[in-house]
Order: structure tokens, then C-alpha cells, then sequence
């Protein structure tokens, strides 16, 4: 377990194969890895992709431990992070959507390789997790004075 910690996140997936099955078809997928964008971390959990008529439906459940700084002592603390993800990957290639107004739009789509980044579905799902004021521990003191 401790060497999948190690392992960067897999942020591609392919779906070629899932967008030529009918809609409803359903694949799973565990998910797994570091990251370390704006934070550095660990996520795991599982994803369900289902076929949709414009793309791909991407639900999943994921844990995340990220490292962050105490507001109040400055002390870098482990912190849990629980977030599900419920999104809609469009295919602009088969279904006639500008692939430009899709990405002005914050869309998330399918590249022309039938490829999903989750790397950036997981990126955004942290940030928006991530606590306003981050505590190392509910009763933090805060910085001590110096004499």
C-alpha cells in the first residue's frame, strides 16, 4: 500500500472503447495517486464512467490527505479531504460542439486521442474541498511570542 502512496496519479483514462458502446454502458476504475499542483497530495477512490448521448458521465468517490499550512501557526499538517465528483465530459468531435466554446465555457471534454484528464477534475474537486482556515488540530494555539 505504502508504494502506491509513491505512485504519480494516472490522470488519463482512455474511453475510446466506451464511446462506441451504446448509451447506459458503464466502466469502473480505481483511482490512485500524488498529485502537486497548487497542493500536494495523495487521492484515491473509484470512479464509474457511463456512456452519455454527449459523452461521457464521469461519478465517483474519492479520499484525499493533502498537506497544507496552519493558519494559525504556520505548522505544515496532513489534512483528510472526502469529495465526491459528478461530471460530464463532452465529446465535441462527435456531437458537432465547438471544442473552443466548450473550453471557454469550463466544459470539460474528451481530446481527439478519446481521452479523459482526470488530472484536472481532481485538481479543481481538491480546491474547492480544501478548508477556508486550516487548523493543525481544533485547539492550535497560534504562534507563540518571541522574547
Amino acid at each position: 500500500m505504502e508504494k502506491s502512496k509513491n505512485r504519480p496519479l494516472e490522470s488519463f483514462i482512455d474511453v475510446s472503447q466506451l464511446l462506441k458502446e451504446r448509451i447506459g454502458s458503464t466502466q469502473s476504475y480505481d483511482i490512485s495517486g500524488t498529485f502537486s499542483q497548487e497542493v500536494e497530495g495523495y487521492v484515491d477512490g473509484k470512479l464509474k464512467l457511463t456512456r452519455s448521448n454527449r459523452g461521457i458521465l464521469v461519478q465517483g468517490n474519492f479520499h484525499a490527505q493533502v498537506s497544507l499550512q496552519c493558519s494559525r501557526c504556520l505548522a505544515m499538517f496532513s489534512c483528510p479531504l472526502g469529495f465526491a465528483v459528478e461530471e460530464e465530459f463532452l465529446s465535441p468531435f462527435d456531437f458537432g460542439f465547438a471544442a473552443s466554446l466548450a473550453e471557454e465555457r469550463g466544459d470539460f471534454t474528451i481530446t481527439a486521442q478519446n481521452m479523459l484528464n482526470l488530472g484536472e477534475l481532481i485538481r479543481q474537486y481538491v480546491l474547492l474541498n480544501l478548508p477556508m482556515k486550516p487548523l493543525c488540530r481544533p485547539n492550535c494555539p497560534g504562534m507563540k511570542e518571541r522574547s
